[in-house]
């Protein structure tokens, strides 16, 4: 059982409020929360190959696709008319536009397009992918099939890669705000196996990122196994 004089030391560092969430019961130990969190942190770090590959990979198809399709300068076009974006969108594009131009001017850079579509984060894209847009983007099965080229069945289906990225979204927010994601291991191995499914339907090449440096599979045995000993 845990002593609350024992938790006073984490006030200043990690505070009381974060390392509260590794307690799981009453029976706990300041050594069973240290090891929560520790495996919190090695799972997070495991899972930053996919995380990282799945958005950089998702704003370029998508960003490929739309100079494709809709317009080379479908950035530069967006900002200026504002016909695809809805409200919310089209101001996180404009704050990324905005951002970019500054950046660019202090740095002494030249201006792109691609440095926008770098400097619009994750929940930029995930928006995109969401059925609001069906009418503009999804339904025209060209741009699907142009963004999710190795998606197995002929018709779209955003709504269900929606739901898996909202989900993939709040999971790397939590990785990227170092929160608790591995109180319930199986939870977590399911948004990854999320992640590994949404990464074959995008564009791949022989960079091979995860499949070179991913150790979350080998991590996440090796840590079920000890939690699981530790309940017998």
């Amino acid at each position: 059982m845990i002593n609350e004089k024992e938790l006073e030391k984490f006030t200043s560092t990690y505070s009381l409020d974060r390392i509260k969430s590794f307690i799981y019961s009453s029976n706990d130990t300041i050594e069973d929360i240290t090891q929560r969190y520790h495996n919190n942190v090695k799972i997070s770090q495991a899972l930053y190959p996919e995380l990282t590959t799945l958005e950089i990979i998702l704003r370029n198809s998508i960003n490929s696709t739309f100079r494709k399709y809709i317009s080379e300068t479908w950035i530069k076009d967006e900002i200026a008319n504002n016909i695809l974006l809805e409200k919310n969108d089209y101001d996180l594009l404009i704050n990324a536009y905005n951002i970019t131009k500054k950046e660019c001017f202090s740095s002494k850079k030249e201006f792109s397009s691609g440095r926008v579509i770098a400097n619009l984060n994750f929940g930029f894209w995930t928006n995109i992918c969401m059925k609001k847009y069906n009418s503009k983007i999804w339904n025209k099965i060209y741009l699907f099939k142009g963004v999710f080229v190795n998606y197995p069945s002929k018709t779209q289906a955003i709504g269900i890669i929606s739901q898996k990225l909202y989900a993939i979204k709040k999971l790397r927010n939590r990785v990227f705000h170092y929160e608790q994601i591995f109180k319930y291991p199986q939870k977590t191995l399911k948004l990854y196996n999320d992640i590994m499914e949404l990464l074959s339907y995008l564009p791949n090449d022989n960079l091979n990122v995860v499949k070179e440096t991913s150790t979350f599979l080998n991590l996440y045995n090796e840590l079920s196994i000890k939690i699981n000993n530790k309940k017998t």
